[in-house]
């Protein structure tokens, strides 16, 4: 009852939310400066998750600077728990985020976050990936913000999966810093919200209902010291390069949050791997004229 009652009460909040968002990013955005962009952004992040009854929690590590405060030109690095996760960040330090290709797809939400300057990745597709990593390169010279989830899909929250350092390449090319941000969701007993929980097969749709439905959810959000790259013009240098910042971004979240590692595979992330292999060997054939 008491969720249903939640529910009630939120759910035209969140619509009027995301209608609002939509009519802004479409026919306002086109006449507003980037730094009017950036406030609208932050500031609907934030009635967004309060809209859906969190409460946002900024924690800055020791020696680092907090995400409201970031400088231009950071790559955001963060592990990766729910849909709630962009929101989170962006409430704090607007960013463009690259998502799995999928996410243009949701209702409402797709077009509100493409055209907030969300980056789509096609999984399996080289080229697609190197045309993006040169995108995001560029965006960092220029003084842009970049957030990418190198776990490649969300977790549930109990371990960290292995961190992809692909996109991370753009950092070390462009000499750009690399931000390590650590996310967790917890309930009102200072355990994991099981109501963010976004893993597995669970759809957008359901997760938001579960999450509107929910009481007490605490988004806490770590920045982490920042990870320098060194300078070096010799591209096998540069490739271990990104090696090291993803394992050591990687070590930095793990050892705020207290996770372990878990280096296996997500079953979808495997299956989304094997597909695309299976399309490189297997190309369709072209149809006679």
């Amino acid at each position: 009852m008491i969720a249903a009652v939640r529910r009630l009460w939120r759910l035209p909040q969140v619509i009027a939310l995301l209608f609002g968002g939509l009519f802004t990013v479409i026919v306002l955005f086109p006449f507003w400066r980037e730094p009017a962009r950036r406030t609208a952004i932050r500031v609907w992040s934030r009635m967004l998750l309060a809209g859906c009854g969190l409460r946002l929690s900024e924690c800055t590590a020791p020696g680092a600077r907090p995400l409201h405060a970031l400088p231009p030109g950071r790559l955001v690095v963060a592990n990766h728990l729910s849909w709630l996760d962009i929101f989170a960040i962006d409430a704090l330090c607007p960013a463009s985020f690259v998502a799995k290709s999928e996410i243009a797809r949701w209702p409402l939400v797709g077009t509100l976050v493409a055209r907030a300057g969300t980056l789509f990745i096609e999984r399996g597709r080289r080229h697609a990936v190197h045309r993006l990593i040169e995108h995001i390169e560029r965006s960092l010279q220029a003084g842009g913000r970049v957030a990418v989830f190198p776990e490649g899909t969300t977790g549930a929250g109990h371990a960290l999966l292995p961190f992809h350092a692909n996109l991370i390449q753009a950092a070390v090319d462009a000499q750009a810093p690399v931000v390590p941000v650590g996310l967790r969701y917890l309930d009102a007993r200072g355990g994991a919200a099981q109501a963010a929980d976004f893993s597995g097969d669970v759809t957008f749709v359901a997760s938001m209902w579960r999450v509107l439905g929910a009481g007490g959810i605490v988004c806490e959000v770590h920045a982490l010291p920042e990870i320098a790259p060194l300078e070096t013009a010799a591209p096998a240098d540069r490739n271990k390069q990104r090696h090291r910042i993803a394992e050591s971004a990687r070590a930095s979240i793990s050892s705020r949050l207290g996770l372990p590692f878990d280096d296996t595979m997500p079953e979808t992330l495997d299956r989304a791997r094997r597909g695309a292999r299976t399309s490189r060997q297997n190309p369709p054939e072209r149809q006679r004229p």
